[in-house]
């Protein structure tokens, strides 16, 4: 479990599989998402078991305390660990949108980092913005991530191909960003 000053950042439990089928399912969420087909629950229930087994993935649930009662409001991972190059893309979903836009992402982000960087020992942490969603691009450059570059007509959504932004964090680079605070 990682905590936040906002945040909690956990294991996936069985009941969670409930709020992921509900987000994997919402045509506004699955835009952001690689997804494009809908999410069965044995088709979940099967990719939750392999993300949790892998040694290659680490999923955490993201969650809230509202009123004193805890609420999962999204998940982030680390994916497709490289542990020869020590490095790893990362993803968030806020599935739950009324939560949206109240800085619980960047928290999520930022322990996340953290954790791919103290505790996985990685070197370079990478993610994939879809043009579409270039509102996300600053969010990660407020976190010390630098523009990588741009794949072209990766991702077809809406009838369109889109581009994909790349944007990484170097281990050193994220602590010499903690040290200026």
């Amino acid at each position: 479990m990682l905590k936040g000053k906002k945040v909690i950042l956990r294991s996936i439990r069985k009941n969670d599989i409930n709020h992921f089928l509900k987000w994997c399912n919402d045509p506004e969420i699955i835009q952001n998402m690689y997804l494009c087909l809908p999410v069965s629950e044995i088709a979940e229930k099967k990719w939750i078991e392999e993300i949790t087994c892998s040694k290659n993935d680490a999923i955490f649930v993201i969650e809230i305390n509202v009123k004193g009662r805890p609420i999962a409001i999204g998940n982030c991972v680390i994916k497709e660990i490289n542990w020869k190059d020590r490095n790893a893309e990362i993803g968030i979903i806020i599935g739950e949108k009324k939560y949206r836009g109240k800085g619980y992402g960047p928290e999520a982000l930022m322990l996340l980092i953290s954790y791919g960087f103290n505790q996985l020992n990685l070197h370079r942490v990478w993610a994939a913005i879809f043009e579409f969603n270039n509102k996300k691009i600053p969010i990660f450059q407020k976190l010390g991530f630098r523009k990588e570059g741009c794949a072209r007509s990766v991702i077809f959504k809406n009838g369109k191909y889109w581009d994909i932004t790349t944007l990484s964090i170097l281990e050193d680079e994220w602590l010499h960003k903690k040290e200026k605070k």
